[in-house]
């Protein structure tokens, strides 16, 4: 966990010298719409006479939009298993575009951008609070996002020995696939999981999560929109807060070196 934690270091220190904007910096976005999505109905875990699983805590949030029309949007949420389920098996969640001409975001290193992130040694661990996408805004060519798991459970998951894959890609569809083990689960399992998006059009959304045992499968499903595009990215008052966010930290550098 310590090398993802320097590598995302890395990721943004790099963004922010080389983002290929006019001063090579990268801008710092926020999201500026946000609207909760509804709990799926909860359905009977196969095998289980009264674990249930569900949809929980969605919430579907934008940016403003570039020169270019498009804004950044971000869909998350939170597969939840009750204590007692037998989970043994593979839980396939799945979020899809609505709208035409969506495109799934990529990071600074090229990647798609959906979390938790393919693994072959779990995804136990803490969530990067910040991510950096290839967004124009500001005359740089990366965005900084801040924030983006602040209204999720501290870990992607609440059990141990959980792997994760990417399944084949899928325009318009991003997939995650749990591999979960085997078992009664002994507490609430909680898989939080997010993508984010790019659009010209209202962001929208359907997620959908299949868990398969040898015992049966069981769905579920919910959707979410905004109900506009977002306003154009108001540049000058991003910076001001940005410019604030820098004075703040040097505040608090100079403070503990004072202490010290």
């Amino acid at each position: 966990m310590a090398v993802v934690v320097v590598g995302l270091i890395a990721t943004i220190a790099a963004a922010v010298l080389t983002g290929g904007g006019g001063s090579g910096e990268a801008a710092y976005l926020e999201f500026v719409q946000k609207a909760k999505i509804p709990d799926s109905k909860a359905v009977a875990v196969p095998g289980s006479k009264t674990a249930k699983m569900q949809l929980v805590d969605g919430v579907i949030e934008a940016t403003g939009t570039n020169v270019a029309g498009y804004e950044l949007f971000r869909v998350v949420s939170i597969a939840k298993i009750d204590a007692g389920a037998r989970i043994g098996g593979e839980l396939l969640c799945s979020t899809h575009a609505q709208r035409t001409g969506t495109l799934i975001a990529q990071s600074s290193g090229g990647l798609r951008m959906t979390y938790p992130r393919s693994s072959e040694d779990g995804i136990s661990g803490l969530k990067p609070e910040t991510v950096v996408a290839r967004f124009a805004s500001h005359s740089h060519l990366l965005a900084v996002l801040e924030g983006v798991t602040e209204d999720m459970p501290e870990f992607f998951t609440t059990i141990q020995g959980v792997k994760v894959g990417w399944p084949k890609y899928e325009e318009g569809t991003e997939r995650i696939l749990y591999h979960l083990p085997h078992g009664k689960a002994k507490t609430t399992v909680e898989l939080p999981f997010y993508t984010i998006w790019k659009t010209k059009k209202a962001a929208a959304a359907q997620i959908a999560c299949t868990l398969e045992t040898n015992l049966g499968k069981a769905t579920v499903e919910t959707e979410g929109s905004l109900a506009n595009i977002s306003p154009p990215i108001n540049e000058e008052a991003e910076e001001e807060k940005q410019e604030e966010r820098e004075e703040a930290e040097e505040a608090s550098g100079e403070s503990e070196e004072e202490s010290e």
